[in-house]
């Protein structure tokens, strides 16, 4: 599992630093998000039911997390490119996490369905694990 956080965590810095640069929230880097967790879930444990549980938790948290960052950093920047100023916490509560991802999620399709997607790549990668799988010869 934290193989899974530390993965979950680079991910959102990723995805943070891309958000940064372009100014746009960049939606579609969010399945990476499933595919980066079950990868580092991968390498603590073998392939399994469990192990895709657990990549679909820790990538339901890390996207939770990184959304709450990156549509922070945006929503302030809106304000301020507007001579405006709004307080959000840099440590969010729960409350403050839940209502800014829903603002998130609610203003466009795009971050639901890759966060759908994302959720799918954990758990199907989690299930299946992300290596190769050797050839086998037909007979």
């Amino acid at each position: 599992m934290l193989y899974g956080l530390i993965a979950g965590a680079l991910a959102g810095a990723v995805w943070y630093l891309v958000v940064l640069g372009t100014t746009s929230m960049q939606t579609y880097l969010l399945p990476a998000f499933g595919v980066a967790v079950a990868f580092g879930v991968s390498r603590g444990m073998l392939p399994s039911r469990r192990a895709a549980v657990i990549a679909v938790a820790l990538t339901a948290l890390a996207l939770a997390i990184a959304m709450y960052y990156v549509e922070r950093h945006l929503v302030i920047g809106y304000f301020a490119e507007n001579n405006d100023a709004i307080h959000i916490p840099l440590v969010p509560y729960l409350d403050w996490l839940l209502e800014v991802d829903v603002h998130a999620l609610t203003k466009s399709p795009s971050p639901p369905i890759y966060g759908v997607l994302a959720l799918v790549a954990a758990g199907w990668f989690g299930y299946k694990g992300v290596e190769a799988q050797p050839h086998r010869r037909l007979p």
